[in-house]
């Protein structure tokens, strides 16, 4: 039994690992983009989940009156806080420091700062 659950761990990680390196040469150059014009899609499996939680906690922790810098400060932070993603967090905050600022002085849902700079599929407009 122990040795069954030894091997099952060992695939998943090996599985995990192949997956990470099949992505990290799309991700070396800073490549965080999203689709061009209307339709545009996540480049990194998980990247608009991240993208949402990382807005969400830093939209928790400024004030409506927060400067640019306290804004700045929160975003440096919150990649500490979400584990194996912090790398790609990190790239992710520096490439749109200015951008994510300006989002997220707004009263834009976390959804919806990730779907303005790309990262995330736009919702269809309903009519």
């Amino acid at each position: 039994m122990l040795r069954n659950i030894i091997l099952v761990t060992l695939l998943i990680s090996s599985v995990c690992a192949f997956h990470w390196e099949m992505h990290k040469e799309e991700f070396n150059g800073n490549e965080i983009e999203g689709g061009s014009g209307d339709n545009q899609t996540e480049q990194l499996p998980g990247m608009c989940w991240a993208c949402k939680w990382a807005m969400k906690k830093v939209k928790s922790r400024i004030s409506n009156g927060a400067t640019t810098d306290d804004i700045k400060n929160k975003l440096s932070m919150i990649c500490d806080e979400i584990g194996f993603l912090k790398s790609m967090c990190r790239k992710f905050v520096t490439k749109y420091t200015d951008t994510l600022v300006e989002e997220l002085s707004t009263t834009d849902d976390a959804r919806t700062i990730c779907a303005n700079i790309g990262v995330c599929k736009k919702r269809a407009l309903r009519n």
